[in-house]
C-alpha cells in the first residue's frame, strides 16, 4: 500500500487524539478537563486567547474558563439567541444576537465551536485568530471537531458529578440550617422572653449568615418599630417600612428595585446600604421585618440564604407573639386577682344590713361595673335615735381605690361617734385622706350627715359629691350642696360649710353616685341629672326600695346592652 505525505500528516495529527481522550476521560474534575481541552486546542491551533462557556439555561451560557484574557470575564453570563450546530467563524455569525457578537468581538474571538454530548449542546469553545494569521483549514476544523467531540462526554460527566457534589453540599447546608432552626426554636420557647428571642436572632445573623449590619423590626399595634439595629438612619427607615408590609417572601433589594410597586422604597433601602429584606409573617400578616446590609465575606444573598432567613424570621416572630400573649395572660390574671381583692374590700365596706330607723323607710343598692370602682355608702348607728348616712366615690378603679375608701370609712367610723360638728369632722377626714393620697394623686367625692330620728333633723356637709335630692311631699325639690372641696386634694384651710334640713312625713332623701347620672346609652349619651329628677318627681309616693327599683328600671331601659362603665350606688331615705 502506498502512503502519501498528506496521509502521514493526517495520521500524525490524529494519533494524539487517543492520548487526549484517555487523559480527559480519566478525570472527573471539571476544571482539569476544561483547562486541558482549552490548552490542547490553543496549542494545536497556535492561538493565544480562548474561552469556554457552559450552558446554564436554554439560551443562557456562562464563561467557565478563559486563557490569554482578563480573568474578570469568568462567571459572565451571555445570552445566545441562535444556537450553532457546527464550527463557525465569528464574522459569519447571524447578526440577530447583539450581546453574543459584542462579547466575541470585544474579546477578539475568531472561531466558535459547539460542544455536544448525546447530540445536545452543553457549551461553546471560542478561539482567537492564529498567530500565523492564517485561516483555519478544513483539516484544522476536523481536528478541532474531533477534540471537542471527545471532550463533550467528559465535560457532561464532570458537570453531572459537580451537580451531585453541589446537591450534596446544598443538602448538607439544608441539614445544618434545619439543625440550627431546630436548636433556635427550642431556645426561642424557653422562658418566652421577647428580648431573648431578638438576641438569638442577631446571633444567627452575625454567626450563621455573617452580616455587617442589620435592623430587626417588630409590629406594635399598627406600626413597625425598630427594636434592634446596627444600621444608621432609623428615622428614615421607619418611614419606609409601611411600604414593605405587602411582601410575601424574602427578597434582595436589587430584585425589589425591578418591581414597580416597591421601586421608590428599594432605591431608598439601597442608598442606606440594605441589600435584603426578610418579612416575618403570622397568618400571612407582616408582624415584623429583618433588614440586612452587606455580608462580611461579600457576595449577594443566595436563594438558600433568603429561604433560611425567612424560616428563621417566622420562627422568631411566632415566639415573640407567644411571649406577648403569655405576658398579656399573666397581666390579665394579675389584674383579675387584683380586682377580686378589690371587690372583697369594697363589699366588706358596705353594711350587711341596714339598721331600722323609727319613722323612716331606708333602702340602698350598689351595682358594680366590670372594673371595681370606689363607690361606697354607709349607715352607722351613732347613738340612740342618731344615725350617720354617708355616700362617696373614689377616683380611679381597682385595689388602690378600694383601699382608699376603706381608709375614709375607718376615719368616719372612728370620728363620727365623737362628732360634735359635721364640719370639723369632715376637715379631719380630709386631712387624713390627704396623708394617704401622696399629693392628690387620688381624690374622693363625699357626702355625709347625721340624722336625728326624733327631731327629723339632718345635719350634713357635701365634699364635692353629686348633690343629693330632697323631694318634698308637696312636689318641690331641693339639692343639698353646702360643703366644700372634694377630699384628698388639699389640707383643710377653710372649714367645710355645714347645713341642716328637716324632714316632714312623705319627704324623700335620695343620695347617689355619678354612675347613675352619667350612665351611657349606645350613642354615648349620658342619662343626665335632668332625667333622674323627672323620675324622682314621679316616684315620691313610692317606698324607698320602690324608688330605687324605678330608677334601676329606667337606667336599664336607657342603656339597653351598653356595658356599664362605672359603679351605680343609691341610698334612699323616706320620712314616714
Amino acid at each position: 500500500m502506498h502512503i502519501t505525505s498528506i496521509d502521514r500528516k493526517q495520521t500524525s495529527d490524529l494519533l494524539p487524539l487517543f492520548e487526549f481522550s484517555t487523559i480527559i476521560n480519566s478525570s472527573l474534575e471539571l476544571d482539569f478537563i476544561l483547562s486541558t481541552v482549552l490548552r490542547t486546542l490553543m496549542g494545536k491551533m497556535l492561538v493565544t486567547r480562548g474561552i469556554i462557556l457552559l450552558k446554564r439555561t436554554r439560551k443562557l451560557f456562562q464563561v467557565i474558563a478563559a486563557k490569554g484574557l482578563d480573568n474578570s470575564i469568568v462567571g459572565q453570563r451571555i445570552e445566545v439567541e441562535h444556537p450553532l450546530h457546527s464550527i463557525q467563524l465569528v464574522k459569519r455569525l447571524i447578526h440577530g444576537n447583539k450581546q453574543w457578537l459584542e462579547f466575541l468581538n470585544q474579546n477578539q474571538q475568531s472561531l466558535v465551536i459547539p460542544i455536544f454530548s448525546q447530540r445536545r449542546i452543553v457549551g461553546y469553545i471560542t478561539l482567537s485568530e492564529r498567530l500565523t494569521k492564517s485561516s483555519f483549514s478544513a483539516l484544522d476544523k476536523k481536528i478541532i471537531q474531533s477534540l471537542v467531540h471527545l471532550s463533550g462526554t467528559a465535560i457532561e460527566k464532570a458537570l453531572i458529578i459537580d451537580q451531585v457534589k453541589e446537591a450534596n453540599r446544598s443538602l448538607d447546608r439544608k441539614i445544618q440550617e434545619l439543625n440550627t432552626l431546630f436548636d433556635l426554636s427550642k431556645e426561642f420557647n424557653i422562658g418566652l422572653d421577647e428580648k431573648k428571642v431578638v438576641r438569638l436572632v442577631t446571633f444567627a445573623l452575625l454567626g450563621q449568615i455573617g452580616v455587617k449590619s442589620y435592623a430587626i423590626c417588630i409590629r406594635n399595634e399598627n406600626e413597625l418599630n425598630i427594636i434592634a439595629s446596627r444600621m444608621e438612619g432609623s428615622a428614615v427607615l421607619k418611614e419606609i417600612l409601611p411600604n414593605l408590609c405587602d411582601l410575601t417572601k424574602s427578597v434582595t433589594t436589587q430584585d425589589l428595585l425591578k418591581l414597580k410597586a416597591y421601586r421608590i422604597a428599594a432605591a431608598s433601602l439601597i442608598k442606606m446600604g440594605i441589600t435584603a429584606v426578610v418579612p416575618m409573617h403570622i397568618q400571612q400578616k407582616t408582624n415584623g421585618m429583618i433588614l440586612l446590609g452587606e455580608r462580611l465575606r461579600g457576595g449577594v444573598y443566595s436563594q438558600a440564604d433568603l429561604e433560611f432567613l425567612y424560616s428563621l424570621g417566622n420562627l422568631a416572630i411566632i415566639s415573640i407573639e407567644n411571649a406577648r400573649l403569655f405576658k398579656t395572660a399573666i397581666e390579665k390574671q394579675r389584674m383579675e386577682d387584683e380586682l377580686n381583692i378589690a371587690r372583697e374590700i369594697q363589699q366588706g365596706l358596705l353594711p350587711e344590713k341596714l339598721p331600722s330607723i323609727a319613722q323612716f323607710d331606708i333602702a340602698a343598692l350598689t351595682i358594680s361595673s366590670k372594673e371595681v370602682g370606689g363607690d361606697y355608702y354607709d349607715v352607722i348607728t351613732r347613738k340612740q335615735n342618731e344615725y350617720v348616712l354617708a355616700i362617696g366615690d373614689v377616683s380611679g378603679k381597682g385595689t388602690p381605690a378600694a383601699l382608699l375608701m376603706a381608709n375614709v370609712q375607718a376615719a368616719l367610723r372612728a370620728l363620727a361617734p365623737l362628732c360634735s360638728s359635721v364640719s370639723e369632722t369632715t376637715g379631719q377626714i380630709n386631712d387624713l385622706t390627704c396623708s394617704n393620697t401622696r399629693g392628690g394623686s387620688r381624690f374622693i367625692t363625699f357626702f355625709w350627715g347625721i340624722l336625728d330620728a326624733q327631731t327629723r333633723q339632718f345635719r350634713y356637709t357635701n365634699a364635692g359629691h353629686n348633690p343629693p335630692y330632697v323631694l318634698r311631699k308637696n312636689g318641690t325639690m331641693e339639692k343639698l350642696e353646702e360643703g366644700g372641696l372634694i377630699l384628698g386634694i388639699f389640707k383643710t384651710a377653710t372649714p367645710y360649710a355645714e347645713a341642716s334640713v328637716t324632714f316632714l312625713p312623705g319627704d324623700v332623701l335620695v343620695m347617689y353616685t355619678d354612675g347613675v347620672s352619667e350612665a351611657m346609652n349606645q350613642k354615648n349619651e349620658q342619662f343626665t341629672e335632668e332625667r333622674l329628677e323627672y323620675i324622682l318627681k314621679e316616684s315620691t309616693n313610692l317606698s324607698a326600695k320602690e324608688i330605687i327599683r324605678q330608677i334601676q328600671k329606667e337606667l336599664e331601659a336607657y342603656t339597653l346592652a351598653t356595658p356599664q362603665s362605672d359603679d351605680i350606688t343609691m341610698l334612699v331615705l323616706k320620712a314616714l
